[in-house]
């Protein structure tokens, strides 16, 4: 041990050399753990500069304003473990990100906000609650905001606006969507689904399983008299079951009639859901002229009849319907259960076959989208006047949807079109579960919107960050000038103190 210390002691050049190198490796190792920890914080809390010119990732005041009134715990889940979500890849995989520092810069400013990532491929359990009906798709690009077993389920193209034709996004939406969910899952106002009345039409009480089903979806149920009632702001869906009487229209006058009023309903976030059957449907010249502007054409007294497909006992007028095989608007409402390899088929009773006018029509009102969502298999037969006609493949249910523009957000308007009264009654959906689904996930796609209007797009065409030359200069001289300089300060300060010694 002495001549390890005499060592040292006659040769000071070493023992000098010594201690920079482990005075460097402690600074070396500190700079780690400070970078690791500082990494670390600095995810947890969202210690980042937003310099993008709309401030994507930062809350708008508005936001913060609309939500501050929100006292009940909401759970925000993301399917996907937090640095998937923060890599991204393919579609709106890529822009996950922002949904989640949205959601993370919620969980900071408000207290009863909780974020959590579950991988829905390693935990796929933990969902389970959250598949409404056997059609339901959950991805690992959905979103669920739930409080007190109040959910949304939402895909990520719904933060987003897309170009007219879907090749690019162009404005991410998140803090409306994200306000929008909030409110509705933590409201003690439900919203409501009204049944018209004064057309000899089937009421709440004459159709119990569909109003179950409404109210099973969270939503009140009430009827409306068009002609003497406008419709309330809370009311989401409009469900017009097989009228026996047209609907009033312009011989009453240039406004104010019953057609005005649903049209009016429908210019903002409104869903209309029409029943009909082939022999009523020869009265409703009214209503059948509205539906044609939503690309949905009716042919009264024309009765589709299958008797390859039909229940014993029909007569072929009481038959199992197919499903669209396109990827539509329609096969979105089941597209889980039409992809089984054995798939359960929704029941049609007394049907009247459809004419879809259009895929897309581009108006002043706005876009329209028409498509099928049940056809009749292909031996179906066309029976009028008593007499039999080939029919094929033909249209039974449709649903369209109208695209507009209102304070900067997409407003999405729906008319949902049943040649059957049957389809909706309490017999087949009480006993076919796959005619409930149909309308559940129906009701849940067009019935919860909440319009969140004063939280503006952000655009996300200019990607450039938001600063000037000379802040950029500023910025440059911070990092790549101002730390050495320090670090030679203080070794100069640290030779000057060894010279005196």
């Amino acid at each position: 041990m002495n001549k390890i210390k005499s060592f040292f002691k006659n040769n000071k050049g070493l023992a000098h050399g010594t201690l920079a190198v482990v005075i460097t490796a402690i600074v070396i190792a500190a700079v780690v753990l400070f970078n690791v920890g500082f990494t670390a914080l600095s995810k947890a809390s969202l210690w980042y500069f937003d310099m993008t010119k709309e401030q994507v990732f930062t809350l708008s005041d508005e936001t913060k304003e609309i939500l501050s009134g929100v006292t009940s715990d909401v759970n925000i889940y993301f399917t996907r473990e937090e640095d998937d979500l923060m890599k991204g890849s393919g579609g709106t995989g890529e822009y996950m990100k922002y949904i989640y520092r949205t959601a993370k810069e919620l969980e900071k400013e408000f207290s009863n906000v909780r974020v959590e990532c579950v991988d829905i491929v390693k935990h796929p359990a933990f969902f389970d609650y959250y598949y409404n009906t056997a059609a339901t798709n959950i991805l690992t690009t959905s979103v669920i905001v739930e409080s007190g077993g109040e959910f949304r389920l939402m895909s990520s193209d719904a933060f987003f606006v897309w170009s007219e034709d879907r090749s690019y996004i162009w404005a991410y939406n998140g803090e409306a969507k994200f306000a929008a969910a909030i409110l509705q899952v933590t409201s003690s106002d439900l919203p409501t689904i009204c049944f018209t009345e004064g057309h000899g039409e089937k009421s709440p009480d004459e159709s119990a399983a569909l109003k179950n089903l409404c109210e099973s979806a969270g939503f009140n149920v009430a009827t409306v008299d068009l002609t003497k009632e406008e419709l309330s702001d809370d009311v989401r869906i409009v469900i017009i079951n097989d009228p026996v009487y047209d609907f009033s229209g312009l011989e009453v006058g240039e406004r104010g009639s019953e057609i005005d009023r649903l049209s009016d309903f429908l210019d903002d976030y409104g869903c209309v859901m029409v029943f009909t059957s082939p022999e009523n449907a020869k009265n409703l010249s009214n209503l059948s002229e509205m539906l044609l502007e939503w690309g949905v054409e009716l042919n009264p007294g024309k009765t589709v009849v299958d008797s390859s497909n039909s229940r014993s006992g029909s007569a072929g007028q009481v038959f199992y319907a197919d499903y669209e095989t396109e990827d539509t608007l329609g096969a979105s409402l089941y597209n889980a259960i039409s992809d089984l390899s054995s798939k359960p088929n929704p029941i049609i009773a007394d049907a009247m076959p459809l004419n879809i006018t259009f895929d897309t029509d581009y108006t002043s009102a706005g876009v329209y989208q028409a498509s099928t969502v049940l056809y009749s298999q292909d031996n179906s037969k066309i029976l009028e006047n008593g007499e039999t006609s080939d029919g094929g493949r033909l249209p039974l249910m449709s649903i369209t949807r109208r695209e507009n523009i209102k304070d900067n957000d997409y407003i999405y308007s729906y008319m949902l079109v049943c040649g059957s009264s049957g389809f909706a009654s309490d017999e087949y959906l009480n006993e076919n579960r796959i005619n409930k689904d149909i309308l559940v996930n129906t009701i849940r796609l067009t019935g919860r919107e909440k319009i969140v209007a004063d939280i503006d797009l952000k655009v996300l065409d200019d990607t450039s960050l938001n600063i000037t030359v000379s802040q950029a200069n500023t910025w440059t001289v911070v990092f790549a000038a101002a730390i050495p300089v320090v670090i030679g300060v203080v070794g100069i300060i640290v030779c000057r103190r060894r010279r005196r010694k």
